[in-house]
C-alpha cells in the first residue's frame, strides 16, 4: 500500500500522464448541454467539496479560483446547511483538474473521506445489523453525503453489486465521480468490518487510465474497466456479516433522521437564487445593485431577474427577506441598541430602519425584540 499512501500524502503529478498535460486530457471532451431543471437545483451537499478544500489547503493550493462566478466562496461549503447544483459542483471539480494538473484527485478525496465523514447516515450504516443492509441504506439515502452518482444494488444467488450511475452525462468527470464514491464505500465498509473487507473486483465504464495501477492498491481487489456499468461486486455470502457496532435502535433513530435530511433537500428550484442569496448575505450593510449580483454571478441581468422570478422573488424582495431575517437575529441580544442593528444594515438613521423593519415584518423592533425574549 505503499503507492496508495504517497497518493494520499503528494498525489499524482502530470508527468505520469505520458506527457499529456492533465488539464488538456481532463477537459477536451465537450461538455453537454443540458436542459433539465434538476442540473441547477441547489439540492447537492457540499461535504465532497470542502474535502478537495482541505486537500488543496494541505498542499498549498488556491481554491479560491475554482468558485470564481458561482456565488458560492470556499469556506461558505462548510456551513451545515450549504448546498450546490450538480452544475456548481462539476464546475468545481473541473477546474479543480484543470487548475491542478492532477487526475487523481477522485482517488485523493475519497482516501480522505471516512465513516464519520457520511454525518447521520454514517451513523445509520454504523448500526445496521448486517452488509447487506449497509448495501442497502447506502444506496438509498447517499444523496445526503454529497454524491454526483446514483447507486442501486443489484443481486444474484452468489453474487451482489453496488452499481452507480450518472445522474447527468459529464464523461470527463465520471473517473473523479466513481473513484470518490467508491473509495468513500471502501473506506465505510473497512471501518466496519475491519481492514481485510475486500470486493470481489470492480468494474468501470471508463477506458483504462494512466494512473490504474493505483486503483488496485486503492481497492485491493482485481479492477477491470470498458465494462457495461460502474460497479463494486461482492460475494452474497458476505452480505451476511454483522458489524460489532450494530444497534437496532440506534439503526432505526439515523434511518429516521437520514430520511428526514432527504426529504428536506428542497431549496429553491434554480442555484443562482441560492448564489444570491450567499452573495447578499456578505452585502447586508450597503447599497447592492442586481447589475452587480449578476456580474459577479457571471450571469446576465436578464436572466438573473427571470430566475428570481420564477423563484416567487424580485431582487428587492430576496434582499429585505434576508435584511429582515439578520436584523431579527441580531435583535435577539438585549445588549445591542436598535439603532446599532439599523446601522449594520446600511441604515444611518434609526427612524428609518424601524420603519423599514416594520413594512418587512409587520411589527416594530422593540417588539420583535420582547417576543423574542419571552420565547
Amino acid at each position: 500500500m505503499v503507492a496508495v499512501k504517497r497518493l494520499a500524502a503528494k498525489g499524482l503529478q502530470s508527468a505520469n500522464l505520458g506527457g499529456i498535460p492533465a488539464n488538456r486530457a481532463m477537459t477536451k471532451l465537450p461538455r453537454p448541454h443540458i436542459q433539465d431543471p434538476r442540473y441547477s437545483a441547489p439540492v447537492i451537499p457540499t461535504y465532497v467539496l470542502t474535502f478537495m478544500i482541505d486537500l488543496a489547503r494541505q498542499r498549498r493550493w488556491d481554491p479560491a479560483p475554482w468558485f470564481a462566478g458561482l456565488g458560492i466562496e470556499p469556506q461558505q461549503c462548510y456551513e451545515p446547511d450549504a448546498r450546490v447544483s450538480f452544475r456548481q459542483g462539476a464546475t468545481v471539480i473541473r477546474r479543480a483538474l484543470a487548475a491542478t494538473g492532477e487526475p487523481t484527485l477522485g482517488l485523493q478525496v475519497g482516501l480522505r473521506e471516512t465513516l464519520s465523514s457520511c454525518g447521520v447516515l454514517g451513523l445509520a450504516l454504523m448500526s445496521a445489523p448486517t452488509l447487506g443492509e449497509v448495501l442497502a441504506v447506502a444506496a438509498r439515502y447517499h444523496p445526503v453525503t454529497g454524491s454526483f452518482l446514483d447507486l442501486r444494488v443489484e443481486g444474484a444467488e452468489s453474487q451482489v453489486a453496488l452499481v452507480a450511475s450518472e445522474r447527468f452525462p459529464e464523461p470527463d468527470l465520471l473517473p473523479f465521480f466513481c473513484e470518490e464514491l467508491f473509495l468513500c464505500c471502501q473506506q465505510v465498509a473497512k471501518g466496519l468490518i475491519g481492514t481485510g473487507y475486500r470486493p470481489l473486483r470492480m468494474e468501470f465504464t471508463y477506458p483504462r487510465p494512466a494512473y490504474a495501477a493505483l486503483y488496485e492498491e486503492a481497492f485491493d481487489c482485481p479492477v477491470r474497466f470498458g465494462c457495461k456499468a460502474n460497479r463494486a461486486v461482492f460475494d452474497a455470502a458476505s452480505l451476511h456479516t454483522r458489524p460489532a457496532t450494530a444497534n437496532a435502535a440506534v439503526h432505526a433513530s439515523a434511518l429516521s433522521l437520514c430520511s428526514q435530511q432527504s426529504s428536506g433537500q428542497g431549496g429553491h428550484a434554480d442555484d443562482h437564487v441560492t448564489a444570491l442569496e450567499f452573495w447578499l448575505r456578505e452585502r447586508l450593510g450597503s447599497g447592492v445593485r442586481i447589475a452587480d449580483a449578476a456580474r459577479a454571478l457571471n450571469v446576465s441581468e436578464r436572466t438573473l431577474r427571470r430566475r428570481l422570478a420564477d423563484a416567487g422573488w424580485s431582487f428587492r424582495s430576496l434582499h429585505n427577506r434576508l435584511r429582515a431575517q439578520h436584523a431579527a437575529a441580531l435583535l435577539g441580544d438585549p445588549a445591542l441598541p436598535v439603532a446599532r442593528i439599523g446601522e449594520t444594515l446600511g441604515f444611518s438613521d434609526g427612524r428609518e430602519f424601524r420603519r423599514a423593519f416594520k413594512r418587512w415584518t409587520g411589527e416594530a423592533p422593540n417588539a420583535a425584540r420582547t417576543r423574542a425574549r419571552r420565547r
